[in-house]
Protein backbone atom coordinates (compact mmCIF):
# COMPACT_ATOMS: atom_id res chain seq x y z
CA UNK A 1 0.00 0.00 0.00
CA UNK A 2 1.42 3.45 -0.93
CA UNK A 3 3.10 5.37 1.85
CA UNK A 4 0.91 8.44 1.36
CA UNK A 5 -2.29 6.64 2.28
CA UNK A 6 -3.96 7.54 5.56
CA UNK A 7 -5.10 4.64 7.73
CA UNK A 8 -8.78 5.08 6.97
CA UNK A 9 -11.08 2.63 8.70
CA UNK A 10 -13.19 2.20 5.58
CA UNK A 11 -10.15 1.18 3.56
CA UNK A 12 -9.06 -1.30 6.20
CA UNK A 13 -12.53 -2.82 6.30
CA UNK A 14 -12.69 -3.18 2.53
CA UNK A 15 -9.26 -4.77 2.42
CA UNK A 16 -10.29 -7.30 5.04
CA UNK A 17 -7.87 -5.94 7.63
CA UNK A 18 -10.66 -5.05 10.07
CA UNK A 19 -13.15 -7.93 9.80
CA UNK A 20 -14.86 -6.94 13.05
CA UNK A 21 -16.26 -3.72 11.56
CA UNK A 22 -19.93 -4.02 10.71
CA UNK A 23 -21.21 -2.98 7.30
CA UNK A 24 -22.90 0.41 7.59
CA UNK A 25 -25.06 2.64 5.45
CA UNK A 26 -21.85 4.16 4.09
CA UNK A 27 -20.57 0.82 2.76
CA UNK A 28 -19.53 1.09 -0.91
CA UNK A 29 -21.66 -0.37 -3.70
CA UNK A 30 -21.00 -3.68 -5.40
CA UNK A 31 -18.43 -3.32 -8.17
CA UNK A 32 -18.60 -5.89 -10.95
CA UNK A 33 -14.93 -6.34 -11.87
CA UNK A 34 -14.37 -8.38 -15.05
CA UNK A 35 -11.01 -10.10 -15.58
CA UNK A 36 -8.93 -10.47 -18.74
CA UNK A 37 -8.14 -11.76 -21.24
CA UNK A 38 -11.06 -10.35 -23.20
CA UNK A 39 -11.99 -7.63 -25.68
CA UNK A 40 -13.65 -4.81 -23.75
CA UNK A 41 -15.95 -2.14 -25.16
CA UNK A 42 -15.31 1.47 -24.14
CA UNK A 43 -18.44 3.46 -24.88
CA UNK A 44 -21.34 2.60 -27.16
CA UNK A 45 -19.67 1.38 -30.36
CA UNK A 46 -16.98 4.03 -29.89
CA UNK A 47 -13.77 2.24 -28.92
CA UNK A 48 -12.40 -1.07 -27.69
CA UNK A 49 -9.30 -2.49 -26.06
CA UNK A 50 -7.63 -5.87 -25.70
CA UNK A 51 -7.55 -6.51 -21.94
CA UNK A 52 -4.76 -9.01 -21.13
CA UNK A 53 -4.74 -11.53 -18.31
CA UNK A 54 -3.72 -9.96 -15.02
CA UNK A 55 -5.99 -6.92 -15.39
CA UNK A 56 -9.59 -6.17 -14.41
CA UNK A 57 -12.23 -3.92 -15.93
CA UNK A 58 -15.27 -1.88 -14.84
CA UNK A 59 -17.92 -0.73 -17.32
CA UNK A 60 -19.59 2.69 -17.28
CA UNK A 61 -21.89 1.98 -14.33
CA UNK A 62 -19.09 0.47 -12.26
CA UNK A 63 -16.81 3.39 -13.03
CA UNK A 64 -19.41 5.92 -11.88
CA UNK A 65 -19.84 3.96 -8.64
CA UNK A 66 -16.05 3.91 -8.16
CA UNK A 67 -15.80 7.69 -8.70
CA UNK A 68 -18.49 8.32 -6.13
CA UNK A 69 -16.88 6.15 -3.47
CA UNK A 70 -13.47 7.78 -4.07
CA UNK A 71 -14.97 11.28 -3.67
CA UNK A 72 -14.73 12.40 -7.30
CA UNK A 73 -17.41 14.30 -9.24
CA UNK A 74 -19.04 12.54 -12.21
CA UNK A 75 -20.40 14.28 -15.29
CA UNK A 76 -21.41 11.49 -17.67
CA UNK A 77 -18.09 11.31 -19.51
CA UNK A 78 -16.86 8.29 -17.52
CA UNK A 79 -16.83 5.10 -19.61
CA UNK A 80 -14.49 2.50 -18.09
CA UNK A 81 -11.85 1.65 -15.49
CA UNK A 82 -8.89 -0.72 -15.85
CA UNK A 83 -6.64 -1.85 -13.00
CA UNK A 84 -4.05 -4.57 -12.30
CA UNK A 85 -5.56 -7.64 -10.68
CA UNK A 86 -2.56 -8.60 -8.56
CA UNK A 87 -1.69 -7.63 -5.01
CA UNK A 88 0.81 -4.82 -4.44
CA UNK A 89 -0.16 -2.72 -7.49
CA UNK A 90 -2.62 -0.04 -6.48
CA UNK A 91 -2.91 2.17 -9.57
CA UNK A 92 -5.93 2.40 -11.85
CA UNK A 93 -6.82 3.87 -15.26
CA UNK A 94 -10.01 5.87 -15.95
CA UNK A 95 -11.39 6.31 -19.50
CA UNK A 96 -13.51 9.41 -20.26
CA UNK A 97 -14.95 10.65 -23.54
CA UNK A 98 -15.29 14.31 -24.58
CA UNK A 99 -17.13 14.82 -27.87
CA UNK A 100 -15.62 18.20 -28.69
CA UNK A 101 -14.93 17.43 -32.34
CA UNK A 102 -11.78 16.66 -34.31
CA UNK A 103 -8.70 18.27 -32.73
CA UNK A 104 -6.14 19.72 -35.15
CA UNK A 105 -2.64 18.71 -33.99
CA UNK A 106 -0.86 21.52 -35.86
CA UNK A 107 0.64 22.91 -32.62
CA UNK A 108 2.36 19.59 -31.80
CA UNK A 109 5.86 21.07 -32.18
CA UNK A 110 5.21 24.19 -30.12
CA UNK A 111 4.00 22.81 -26.78
CA UNK A 112 5.53 25.03 -24.04
CA UNK A 113 5.62 23.02 -20.80
CA UNK A 114 6.45 26.02 -18.60
CA UNK A 115 3.63 28.15 -19.99
CA UNK A 116 1.17 25.29 -19.70
CA UNK A 117 2.10 24.67 -16.07
CA UNK A 118 1.69 28.37 -15.28
CA UNK A 119 -1.79 28.31 -16.82
CA UNK A 120 -2.76 25.24 -14.82
CA UNK A 121 -1.59 26.85 -11.59
CA UNK A 122 -3.58 29.98 -12.41
CA UNK A 123 -6.75 27.95 -12.80
CA UNK A 124 -6.14 25.70 -9.81
CA UNK A 125 -8.06 28.03 -7.50
CA UNK A 126 -11.27 27.20 -9.38
CA UNK A 127 -10.75 23.51 -8.82
CA UNK A 128 -10.02 24.03 -5.14
CA UNK A 129 -13.17 26.10 -4.75
CA UNK A 130 -15.18 23.18 -6.11
CA UNK A 131 -13.42 20.73 -3.82
CA UNK A 132 -14.02 23.01 -0.82
CA UNK A 133 -17.76 22.99 -1.58
CA UNK A 134 -17.67 19.21 -1.33
CA UNK A 135 -15.61 19.22 1.85
CA UNK A 136 -12.57 17.68 0.15
CA UNK A 137 -8.90 18.54 0.55
CA UNK A 138 -7.31 21.34 -1.48
CA UNK A 139 -4.62 20.59 -4.07
CA UNK A 140 -1.31 22.34 -4.70
CA UNK A 141 0.32 21.85 -8.10
CA UNK A 142 4.00 20.84 -7.72
CA UNK A 143 5.15 20.43 -11.32
CA UNK A 144 5.54 18.09 -14.27
CA UNK A 145 6.56 14.53 -13.65
CA UNK A 146 6.42 14.02 -17.43
CA UNK A 147 6.12 17.16 -19.60
CA UNK A 148 3.46 17.14 -22.34
CA UNK A 149 4.52 15.30 -25.50
CA UNK A 150 2.67 14.14 -28.61
CA UNK A 151 3.03 10.95 -30.64
CA UNK A 152 2.03 11.81 -34.21
CA UNK A 153 1.83 8.12 -35.18
CA UNK A 154 -0.71 7.12 -32.53
CA UNK A 155 -2.31 10.60 -32.17
CA UNK A 156 -1.76 10.42 -28.41
CA UNK A 157 -0.95 13.42 -26.20
CA UNK A 158 0.64 12.42 -22.88
CA UNK A 159 1.73 14.17 -19.70
CA UNK A 160 2.06 13.54 -15.96
CA UNK A 161 1.78 16.16 -13.24
CA UNK A 162 2.41 15.96 -9.52
CA UNK A 163 0.35 17.63 -6.79
CA UNK A 164 0.29 17.83 -3.02
CA UNK A 165 -2.76 17.40 -0.81
CA UNK A 166 -2.53 17.71 2.97
CA UNK A 167 1.22 17.16 2.73
CA UNK A 168 0.90 13.99 0.64
CA UNK A 169 2.24 13.77 -2.92
CA UNK A 170 -0.20 12.42 -5.50
CA UNK A 171 0.12 11.92 -9.24
CA UNK A 172 -2.08 11.94 -12.35
CA UNK A 173 -0.76 10.83 -15.75
CA UNK A 174 -3.04 11.55 -18.69
CA UNK A 175 -3.09 10.22 -22.23
CA UNK A 176 -5.39 12.03 -24.66
CA UNK A 177 -6.39 9.73 -27.53
CA UNK A 178 -7.58 11.76 -30.51
CA UNK A 179 -10.55 10.51 -32.52
CA UNK A 180 -12.79 11.64 -35.34
CA UNK A 181 -15.40 13.34 -33.17
CA UNK A 182 -13.59 14.01 -29.93
CA UNK A 183 -10.97 12.95 -27.40
CA UNK A 184 -10.73 9.91 -25.15
CA UNK A 185 -8.86 10.60 -21.91
CA UNK A 186 -7.06 7.74 -20.18
CA UNK A 187 -6.06 8.98 -16.71
CA UNK A 188 -3.57 6.99 -14.66
CA UNK A 189 -3.99 7.43 -10.90
CA UNK A 190 -1.02 6.26 -8.86
CA UNK A 191 1.32 7.12 -6.04
CA UNK A 192 4.36 9.00 -7.40
CA UNK A 193 6.68 6.12 -6.55
CA UNK A 194 4.53 3.78 -8.67
CA UNK A 195 4.89 5.79 -11.88
CA UNK A 196 7.98 4.00 -13.17
CA UNK A 197 6.16 0.67 -12.91
CA UNK A 198 2.65 1.74 -13.87
CA UNK A 199 3.34 4.05 -16.83
CA UNK A 200 4.99 1.39 -19.04
CA UNK A 201 2.11 -0.99 -18.26
CA UNK A 202 -0.41 1.67 -19.27
CA UNK A 203 1.47 2.35 -22.50
CA UNK A 204 1.41 -1.38 -23.33
CA UNK A 205 -2.30 -1.57 -22.53
CA UNK A 206 -3.01 1.40 -24.81
CA UNK A 207 -1.26 -0.35 -27.68
CA UNK A 208 -4.33 -2.59 -27.62
CA UNK A 209 -6.72 0.40 -27.64
CA UNK A 210 -8.41 1.53 -30.84
CA UNK A 211 -11.35 3.60 -31.98
CA UNK A 212 -13.83 1.49 -33.88
CA UNK A 213 -14.36 1.94 -37.60
CA UNK A 214 -16.06 5.24 -38.29
CA UNK A 215 -14.57 6.95 -35.23
CA UNK A 216 -10.83 7.05 -36.03
CA UNK A 217 -8.85 10.27 -36.33
CA UNK A 218 -7.95 9.53 -39.97
CA UNK A 219 -11.64 9.27 -40.96
CA UNK A 220 -12.33 12.94 -40.24
CA UNK A 221 -14.17 14.63 -43.13
CA UNK A 222 -13.37 18.37 -43.40
CA UNK A 223 -16.47 20.41 -44.06
CA UNK A 224 -18.71 17.57 -42.89
CA UNK A 225 -17.50 16.64 -39.41
CA UNK A 226 -17.24 19.08 -36.51
CA UNK A 227 -13.78 20.53 -35.85
CA UNK A 228 -12.84 21.32 -32.23
CA UNK A 229 -12.15 24.92 -31.31
CA UNK A 230 -9.02 23.93 -29.38
CA UNK A 231 -5.58 22.52 -30.13
CA UNK A 232 -3.22 20.25 -28.19
CA UNK A 233 -2.08 22.93 -25.73
CA UNK A 234 -5.68 23.69 -24.79
CA UNK A 235 -6.27 20.00 -24.08
CA UNK A 236 -3.57 20.18 -21.42
CA UNK A 237 -4.99 23.19 -19.62
CA UNK A 238 -8.65 22.34 -20.24
CA UNK A 239 -9.29 25.44 -22.31
CA UNK A 240 -7.51 27.97 -20.08
CA UNK A 241 -8.12 29.37 -16.62
CA UNK A 242 -11.20 31.37 -17.63
CA UNK A 243 -12.95 28.35 -19.10
CA UNK A 244 -12.00 26.26 -16.09
CA UNK A 245 -13.50 28.78 -13.70
CA UNK A 246 -16.77 28.86 -15.66
CA UNK A 247 -17.23 25.17 -16.35
CA UNK A 248 -15.54 23.40 -13.45
CA UNK A 249 -13.30 21.47 -15.85
CA UNK A 250 -10.41 21.65 -13.42
CA UNK A 251 -12.26 19.21 -11.20
CA UNK A 252 -12.27 16.84 -14.19
CA UNK A 253 -8.54 17.24 -14.71
CA UNK A 254 -7.98 16.22 -11.09
CA UNK A 255 -10.81 13.66 -11.05
CA UNK A 256 -9.25 10.73 -9.14
CA UNK A 257 -6.58 12.46 -7.09
CA UNK A 258 -8.21 12.49 -3.62
CA UNK A 259 -5.89 11.27 -0.87
CA UNK A 260 -6.60 7.60 -0.19
CA UNK A 261 -8.28 6.92 -3.54
CA UNK A 262 -5.60 4.54 -4.81
CA UNK A 263 -5.59 2.43 -1.66
CA UNK A 264 -9.36 2.48 -1.55
CA UNK A 265 -9.46 1.01 -5.05
CA UNK A 266 -7.07 -1.72 -3.98
CA UNK A 267 -9.31 -2.55 -1.03
CA UNK A 268 -12.42 -2.59 -3.19
CA UNK A 269 -10.77 -4.86 -5.74
CA UNK A 270 -9.53 -7.34 -3.13
CA UNK A 271 -12.74 -7.37 -1.10
CA UNK A 272 -15.12 -7.84 -3.98
CA UNK A 273 -12.73 -10.19 -5.76
CA UNK A 274 -12.90 -12.53 -2.75
CA UNK A 275 -16.66 -12.17 -2.63
CA UNK A 276 -17.05 -13.11 -6.31
CA UNK A 277 -14.78 -16.14 -5.95
CA UNK A 278 -16.71 -17.28 -2.88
Amino acid sequence: MPRFVLALASILWLAGAAPGLAQSEQAPPQLDWQGGPQLIAIGDDLAEMDLPAGYVFLDRAGTVALMEVTQNPVDGSELATVAPAGEGENWFLIFEWDEIGWVDDADRDSLDADALLASLKEGNAAGNAERQKRGWSALELVGWKEPPHYDERTKNLTWAIEARSEGHLVLNRLVKLLGRRGVMSATLVAAPEELDVAAPQVDRLLEGYRFREGSTYAEYLPGTDTAAQVGLAALVVGGGAAALAKSGLLAKLWKPIAVGAVALLAGLRRFFGRKQRA
